[in-house]
């Protein structure tokens, strides 16, 4: 597989703010609405899969789904209600057969609540599984649904991540605000 100098959310301004994205990263965009983040996986999705990379969206929540069947992406629909252990060894499997350099698209992991009903295996979800996509030079995708999950979940995942970013609309305008960027820098990111 060619690899191209950067990966990229698809859209020029949000790669300019966030100074690319990086082999590696584990992006959390953090939302109102999933319809929000639904705007930022298409471009994401459809840029990835023109320069014909390897694209998976990992659909396991009630929401709508983000992503519809296409011809460059892979659709894995898995049970969450089969626990957590299940649930996250399934995940590990998938991640390890597509190996390096795989582009990844989760559901809201804000759906899990309601089928583990507790945030402490949300943020254990996440803290054992982007470490190993870090590992893998993966690109992933991750939604949150503003305030559904505790300050400690949402420290956690913050720490764990490599790109955490609230979403807000006002007035007709999306706003992307970085609260957490690791490994990159300039004087107007934030």
């Amino acid at each position: 597989m060619e690899r191209f100098p950067y990966p990229s959310t698809g859209l020029n301004h949000l790669d300019k703010l966030l100074t690319q994205l990086q082999y590696g990263d584990n992006v959390v965009w953090q939302v109102d609405d999933i319809a929000h983040y639904q705007e930022l996986v298409l471009p994401y999705v459809e840029r990835a899969i023109t320069e014909h990379r390897n694209v998976l969206y990992i659909r396991f929540a009630q929401h709508p789904a983000l992503l519809q069947p296409r011809e460059g992406l892979k659709i894995v629909e898995l049970d969450a209600d089969t626990g957590f252990e299940t649930f996250s060894t399934q995940v590990h499997q998938i991640i390890a057969q597509q190996g390096k350099g795989a582009f990844y698209v989760f559901d809201s992991l804000s759906d899990l609540l309601t089928t583990w009903a507790t945030d402490l295996m949300v943020g254990n979800f996440f803290t054992v599984t982007c470490p190993f996509l870090y590992e893998l030079d993966t690109l992933a995708y991750f939604a949150l649904l503003r305030d559904r999950h505790s300050f400690k979940t949402i420290a956690r995942i913050r720490e764990t991540t490599q790109l955490l970013l609230d979403v807000y609309k006002l007035e007709g305008m999306r706003y992307n605000h970085p609260l957490k960027v690791w490994n990159r820098h300039s004087h107007t990111m934030f």
